[in-house]
């Protein structure tokens, strides 16, 4: 090895290991997100005192966290993400357990247990999760797996303003596609470019477009 060599060799390992550092900072925040998001809306929906905080609960959270990333804001994306992504959990729940990770509240069991089981129509399920996890995906919707491991959490915030799911499911599947970065999908979604391709106008076209992206 000559000191090129071991220069290359370096500069190899940094950028491969870098890479490495930033996707898994990058899941650990859209499992963190997603985790904040599940447990203020189950405290909106089941928590002993939530009729106190109101429309203020977002306000008093941030107030009392008191952490940079936790202002009301940002509080209102992670709910929105979970709202919007509920069948994330089940990635969320196998990246916990990969990577050991155990959270110490009362409410992780359920969380383990619900989205580790398929949802089926029951009068006795569980509250949590379960109940907000759809029953059947569409077929042209992008596998959870994808949207986890291949988006990164900025991208997955940006798309749960896009309101259309068909769309959305679109634009999800162009940015692992077309390996967009957070710009690129802005830039594409502001240039119109879903429009631009008439998908808008032809329902049918795009779940086929989008059904064979999925798989």
């Amino acid at each position: 090895m000559n000191f090129e060599s071991l220069v290359g060799r370096i500069n190899q390992v940094q950028d491969v290991l870098q890479s490495q550092a930033a996707h898994a900072i990058n899941l650990a925040l859209t499992a963190r997100n997603w985790l904040v998001g599940y447990y203020i809306v189950e405290f909106e929906q089941h928590g002993e005192d939530r009729a106190k905080y109101g429309e203020k609960l977002l306000n008093r959270l941030a107030q009392s966290i008191n952490k940079k990333g936790f202002e009301p804001r940002t509080l209102r994306l992670y709910r929105r993400l979970y709202i919007v992504y509920p069948q994330l959990g089940k990635e969320v729940v196998s990246y916990l357990q990969k990577n050991s990770l155990a959270l110490p509240e009362a409410g992780v069991s359920s969380i383990w247990q619900a989205t580790s089981a398929k949802l089926l129509p029951s009068d006795n399920q569980s509250s949590g999760i379960r109940q907000a996890m759809p029953a059947k995906l569409e077929e042209w919707s992008t596998p959870a797996e994808k949207l986890f491991y291949r988006l990164n959490y900025t991208s997955l915030a940006y798309l749960t303003s896009i309101e259309d799911p068909l769309k959305r499911a679109f634009y999800e599947q162009e940015t692992i596609r077309g390996c967009w970065t957070y710009r690129e999908l802005d830039r594409q979604v502001s240039s119109q470019y879903y429009e631009r391709m008439g998908l808008s106008k032809d329902k049918k076209a795009l779940q086929r477009l989008t059904a064979n992206n999925a798989q």
